[in-house]
């Protein structure tokens, strides 16, 4: 017994006709009766009785057509989930603390790009770029350019984000609205961890020797916000883009910089050979929102 068969049978339950079925099918009447008599002599039992009302179901016929309805919406459910998979795979999307994501979720929407196929996944950018590498993600958010683990991979730069004195309220320059760095050269810094935030020691080191200093590290933090609960202590300073939690943690400010150095880049990471249309798609989305919206509150 074919498809065929099934789906003729419920279109004669339906329409109780030969003739009514046979228009719908687009078949000759006769194709119907001979499908609707093989199926009958399959099953071994009638499943149609011929009444003033049209053609009827049977009991036998009822217990069939409802078996022939689950065959067929399990086939059509089944080629459904087939194509969207081929479709729209799943897209997972790996990122540094940041508030950024949210901004790039919207204009995401902007772009008119379907939301319900990616996930999200905050990393640190070491662990992005190992799971980007084991297939558990297929792009990549992060600060700064890590070379010693991107082997493998493909580097974008999207952005260069403006980084701020953070300094405590209460600290002496907190009222200034610019400040050259080396103001802050007698005073304590925050780093973060360098297992954690490999890029981000050495371009804060970087910035504080192109000022004339070398910055002397008063605590390395586990995380974004560990480093600016510290700051907001009044223990340090630090060297940080705006927006990198996503809640205001009051007890510190941010300074403007008096320097051309004071960016770091945003990255964007993918497999190379990366051929998957999704892919490719909502990497130019990203690349184009950067550079039209400038994200630059990252």
């Amino acid at each position: 017994m074919e498809i065929r068969h099934l789906k003729t049978l419920m279109m004669v339950a339906s329409a109780r006709s030969i003739s009514k079925a046979s228009h719908l099918l687009h078949l000759s009447q006769p194709s119907v009766t001979r499908i609707v008599q093989e199926i009958e002599t399959i099953v071994g039992s009638p499943l149609f009785s011929r009444t003033k009302d049209g053609m009827i179901l049977t009991n036998d016929g009822k217990k069939f057509y409802k078996l022939a309805t689950k065959i067929i919406s399990s086939l059509h459910k089944t080629i459904s989930d087939l194509k969207n998979s081929h479709k729209k795979g799943v897209i997972n999307i790996g990122f540094c603390p940041s508030i950024m994501i949210f901004n790039l979720i919207e204009q995401l929407r902007y772009a008119n790009f379907s939301m319900d196929y990616i996930r999200f996944h905050e990393f640190n950018t070491k662990r992005q770029l190992i799971a980007l590498k084991n297939s558990h993600i297929d792009i990549s958010i992060t600060r700064g350019a890590d070379t010693a683990h991107s082997e493998g991979l493909e580097q974008i730069t999207l952005h260069k984000a403006e980084l701020f004195a953070v300094i405590p309220a209460a600290h002496r320059l907190s009222g200034k609205k610019t400040l050259n760095l080396d103001e802050l050269k007698d005073d304590q810094f925050v780093a973060l961890s360098e297992k954690s935030f490999p890029f981000y020691n050495s371009t804060m080191t970087a910035i504080c020797k192109n000022a004339g200093f070398i910055p002397s590290i008063g605590f390395s933090a586990n995380g974004y916000v560990a480093a600016l609960a510290t700051i907001a202590a009044g223990s340090c300073v630090g060297i940080f883009p705006r927006g990198i939690v996503n809640s205001i943690i009051p007890g510190y400010v941010y300074i403007p910089l008096r320097t051309r150095d004071n960016f770091i880049d945003i990255t964007c990471y993918l497999r190379k050979g990366e051929k998957r249309k999704e892919i490719i798609d909502i990497i130019s989305i990203i690349r184009n929102q950067f550079c039209n919206f400038g994200l630059s509150d990252i």
